[in-house]
């Protein structure tokens, strides 16, 4: 396809942030009547529903416990490091002519310090964190209006059945990753457009005609 824009995910996606997240819960799971993460591989079969579910997070306790999380990766996003391959394939992307932006449920300024930390920041064209674990849609949709292209322009990159949804809804093409949170048979039940194993396959999905 001709995508004129990418829109990435960030957690799981771009940023190598599983075993951070993985640390923060359990900390807090101590203190809290959560249920800790003893399988990190069983985890990656939920979605997020399932997970709060399994793990006896109370509805009423998701705000506080995504807070936290926010909070602590704030704290350490100096230190995050891209995942494989990421900096190669945004910088090959942003060669070819192709936009790119992020859309991701964590904070802004957090991200925005991790991409100035890993010197990738000059590629994102426009950056937007929500800091909410739902209601990725509106800002997808608030990105192509700011950016000036249709959803046929442009493809949205994650990692969870959650950016899969929420592609959808703003009629996005989608592609996920199967090195973030959410395992590759997870993903591949809810048919996204295309699963990608390594980053370096985002630039076979573009045409040579976005060079």
């Amino acid at each position: 396809m001709n995508y004129k824009l990418l829109l990435w995910d960030f957690d799981g996606t771009l940023a190598d942030t599983l075993s951070i997240a993985l640390g923060i819960y359990n900390r807090m799971a101590a203190k809290r009547s959560f249920r800790p993460i003893s399988d990190p591989d069983a985890v990656r079969g939920m979605g997020i529903r399932e997970f709060l579910k399994t793990h006896n997070v109370a509805a009423r306790h998701v705000p506080f416990a995504f807070n936290t999380f926010l909070r602590e990766l704030r704290r350490l996003a100096p230190e995050v490091r891209l995942n494989t391959g990421i900096a190669r394939t945004v910088r090959e992307a942003a060669g070819r002519g192709v936009a790119q932006g992020i859309v991701s449920s964590n904070d802004t300024q957090t991200i925005q310090a991790c991409l100035d930390a890993n010197h990738i920041a000059d590629v994102f064209d426009y950056v937007s964190g929500t800091s909410r674990i739902f209601g990725k849609e509106r800002r997808i949709r608030k990105a192509m209006s700011q950016c000036g292209v249709r959803p046929p322009d442009v493809l949205y990159i994650g990692d969870e059945v959650r950016d899969i949804e929420a592609a959808r809804a703003a009629g996005l093409d989608i592609a996920s990753v199967t090195w973030g949170l959410n395992s590759e048979e997870l993903l591949r039940s809810e048919q996204p457009t295309f699963v990608v194993d390594h980053p370096e396959e985002i630039l076979d999905i573009l045409q040579p005609e976005t060079c």
